[in-house]
């Protein structure tokens, strides 16, 4: 029977996330890793939007349309819901992140996250539009410096490409973008170079827990003896919580996207509108998203969500009604009832610990999650207060006593060479 510190459950950006950091503190860290199709990871264009995604635009705003052509949009609503501020802190301090990370793990798993300086800009079409965006730009939460009203004229030369029926745009500066594909593989990497072990094509059958504590994790082809499980397993994180006992609302939210043909630069920044979100990637291809669609593990895609996301595309870069559609997928995420991560210690089982429910911050936020669970799972100071995304507050009847800087050890005698993590 092998063993480990920490197992690691799920080998997406957020699970890749959790083994580096640990790994970097020292712990002996086993990611389980069998690859589902339409998780999140392949979802995304890597937007790193902390206030776009915030305040309701990317995925928000165009979600908040359909309902409201629905007629199912509660009633006094007018825009898409705004994340509370401890989200936003949370992911403004994961954001800030990324410099040195790129370097990091340029330096350690030899990849390169292709971190892009974007910024975010809302295409303003019409009275509507207008009427939401003025005051996200007068009251915007982090400061006027980071937003940017722009006329037509000042939309025209800053990108070329984007129509001239707009009134203008806001601009959200320090929302970026990366390679989602990039950033998962590269925290692998790293890991591994810091001496994860990854068990690839590998399902979890069972995490065993004995009088109340975890004590080990079942595969098909063996045992693994750990003294913590982490699950991040994205959409499919609640069939691992229910081998603890746990009822972990995550559900799945499809996500449609489209992606082009390789094209010559068009744009500098990532465009949100309420139709779809545009990024243009380093190799010249335009990521276009996304529908927001509860499906169940439903992944493919329909006629009616990529003619609305082709549409939405070219209003906004009338050019790309010329270009070709090089792939269409879809992909899962994993959604909570209020949109926030569940992250951390549960009560009632000790050593199972939550990494899950990012929905469609995923790559935003992995930084920041990955760093605080490796905090908790050594025992460190925390670098962000926990408490706002613990599994109890959306189940008050599971109780979350222990305090943050004092989770259950891990059997130190499985500890690596080097000693106590840093």
């Amino acid at each position: 029977m092998k063993s480990s510190d920490i197992v690691v459950v799920g080998g997406g950006v957020i699970g890749c996330a959790v083994a580096y950091y640990a790994a970097k503190r020292g712990l002996q860290v086993t990611l389980i890793d069998q690859p589902k199709r339409g998780r999140a990871t392949s979802a995304s264009a890597g937007g790193l939007w902390p206030l776009g995604e915030s305040i309701g635009l990317g995925c928000g705003v165009i979600f908040y349309k359909a309902q409201l052509a629905k007629g199912i949009v509660p009633e006094g609503a007018d825009g898409p819901a705004q994340l509370p501020r401890s989200f936003l802190d949370f992911a403004m301090q994961s954001n800030a992140m990324f410099p040195t990370l790129t370097e990091e793990l340029r330096e350690t798993g030899g990849l390169d996250i292709e971190l892009e300086r974007t910024s975010l800009l809302y295409l303003i079409y019409d009275e509507a539009d207008e009427a939401f965006a003025r005051p996200l730009w007068r009251n915007c939460p982090c400061g006027r410096s980071l937003s940017e009203w722009l006329t037509p004229e000042e939309l025209a030369r800053a990108e070329p490409a984007v129509t001239r029926n707009v009134r203008g745009a806001l601009r959200f500066n320090g929302d970026d973008q990366v390679n989602p594909y990039r950033l998962a593989d590269a925290y692998r990497a790293a890991a591994r170079a810091l001496g994860a072990e990854l068990l690839p094509y590998t399902e979890v059958t069972n995490v065993r827990v004995e009088k109340g504590r975890v004590v080990a994790v079942e595969t098909a082809a063996q045992r693994i003896r750990c003294d913590v499980v982490v699950n991040a397993a994205g959409a499919w994180a609640p069939q691992i919580a229910r081998m603890v006992g746990i009822d972990l609302p995550v559900q799945p939210v499809r996500g449609q996207i489209i992606g082009t043909e390789t094209l010559p630069d068009v744009l500098s920044s990532c465009l949100s509108t309420t139709d779809c979100y545009l990024a243009q990637k380093r190799h010249g291809e335009i990521i276009i998203g996304s529908t927001t669609e509860e499906v169940g593990f439903d992944v493919g895609v329909t006629r009616s969500g990529i003619k609305t996301l082709a549409a939405g595309a070219i209003r906004a870069l009338p050019f790309l009604k010329q270009v070709n559609v090089k792939r269409v997928w879809a992909g899962l995420r994993p959604g909570t009832p209020d949109e926030l991560p569940v992250l951390g210690p549960i009560e009632s089982v000790t050593g199972y610990y939550n990494a899950c429910g990012h929905f469609r911050t995923g790559i935003l936020n992995s930084p920041l999650t990955g760093l605080l669970l490796a905090e908790l799972l050594s025992g460190a100071p925390l670098s962000f207060p926990i408490e706002p995304f613990l599994l109890s507050r959306l189940a008050p009847m599971v109780p979350v006593e222990r305090l943050s800087n004092h989770p259950p050890q891990p059997n130190r005698s499985h500890a690596v060479a080097n000693g106590e993590p840093s």
